[in-house]
């Protein structure tokens, strides 16, 4: 088995920066941050939105799978090697990036995460290696060499709209998908101290991402149906030891589930 870091696959939470939004949006206005909060929320239900922009979010925890040329799992992991705050995610993330310069594996990466991601290095002061700005660099939309996007990939770059995201993909794919915890709850998981749950629930995410991705491998032809069924099992018995050492991935686990082509659909 190859040692040699090759791709990233990631995901993100995050909380809203509920003093930073009250600044910008509600300045002289006399509200405190909850209610400048509250405020937006209600802003954005009246054009049946629910989502704050990206600029206020704070990353609470990145997931992150490593894995080598051959696809394989090197490491199941969460970032922040000098805590959990902000700046030690988002300094681990950048620092690992320039370092291995590993292709980018997300979902809806180009859309959120990364955005988030970038935003922060911008905030704290940090340096993104030059040539991830590169006209045909990880930040270019189509560029699939160094930063695939299932989101687009899948979509053909927003040529089709469909709903369920990476929960729809997971879920045909015999995988949990979204269960008890949601992204929506993030908030409130965080402002009640309960960091675990929100790490459980990103480390899901991130294995559902590295599960579409390979079956998205199959799609191009890179890999075939009994190379992926090899490298689900043991993506499996990595989580199952995680939850052994750490406590990890216990829901997830008792939902996990292995693809089965479905008889309905076959000729």
């Amino acid at each position: 088995m190859s040692s040699q870091f090759r791709y990233l696959v990631y995901d993100i939470e995050t909380r809203i920066d509920k003093a930073l939004l009250n600044r910008v949006l509600y300045a002289g206005q006399g509200l405190d941050d909850e209610q400048a909060y509250q405020a937006q929320l209600a802003e954005l239900a009246q054009d049946g939105r629910d989502f704050i922009n990206p600029a206020f979010h704070v990353p609470v925890c990145i997931a992150a799978v490593g894995l080598n040329p051959d696809f394989e799992i090197l490491k199941i992991g969460l970032l922040g090697k000098d805590g959990k705050t902000p700046r030690a995610l988002i300094e681990h993330f950048w620092e690992t990036y320039n370092q291995n310069r590993p292709v980018l594996v997300d979902f809806n990466g180009k859309g959120f995460d990364l955005r988030v991601l970038e935003l922060w290095a911008f905030r704290l002061g940090l340096s993104i290696r030059e040539s991830h700005y590169d006209k045909f660099g990880p930040r270019y939309r189509f560029n699939e060499e160094h930063h695939l996007d299932l989101h687009e990939f899948l979509t053909n770059y927003g040529a089709i709209r469909w709903k369920g995201g990476l929960n729809l993909f997971s879920k045909i794919l015999g995988k949990p998908g979204k269960m008890d915890t949601k992204g929506d709850m993030v908030q409130s998981l965080f402002e009640a101290g309960d960091l675990f749950r929100i790490e459980d629930y990103c480390l899901g995410d991130a294995m559902d991402t590295y599960f579409v991705f390979l079956r998205t491998l199959v799609l191009r032809g890179v890999i075939d149906l009994g190379r992926e069924r090899m490298l689900v099992e043991t993506a499996k018995a990595e989580m199952e030891k995680r939850r052994a050492e750490e406590g990890h991935f216990k829901p997830y686990l008792e939902a996990f589930g292995f693809w089965q082509p479905d008889a309905e659909s076959l000729p």
